[in-house]
């Protein structure tokens, strides 16, 4: 019985190891910036197998500028490079959040950063959904 049981996982084994290899991605770099473009892996489900998928995007107005994060706290996608806006300037976390037109300008990793809301989806507006709550892409 056990001979059977091991046969059968080893033929598992071996029917899904090359479907998982096939889908492997891997990040052969370090994250940094290119200039203005941000170098990056984004870590999936398949972390513990070693492979991520490259992240590669180009920092744009109204935040053109590649930086690191200064602050130790790890921003909701984990990612230590962003983009921020220019000239780039530090900020801290009692920063205020606000809207200049269309773009919210937020602090980010520690310097403030600039995100265009007719880039996102919704109303590509940027304001308050309540009159005492916070700045944000509508």
């Amino acid at each position: 019985m056990r001979t059977r049981l091991r046969r059968v996982l080893l033929l598992a084994l071996a029917f899904s190891a090359p479907g998982l290899w096939a889908c492997r991605v891997d990040c052969d770099f370090e994250p940094h910036c290119e200039g203005n473009v941000v170098m990056d892996c984004s870590i999936g489900v398949d972390q513990l197998a070693g492979s991520g998928s490259p992240v590669v995007y180009p920092c744009l107005e109204p935040a053109p500028l590649c930086v690191e994060r200064r602050t130790p706290r790890s921003s909701p996608d984990g990612s230590r490079f962003f983009c921020a806006r220019s000239p780039l300037t530090t900020c801290e976390e009692s920063f205020v959040t606000s809207c200049e037109g269309t773009v919210l300008v937020s602090c980010v990793g520690g310097y403030v950063s600039a995100q265009d809301c007719t880039n996102q989806n919704g109303t590509g507006r940027c304001g308050r959904r309540k009159p005492d709550g916070f700045s944000q892409c509508l």
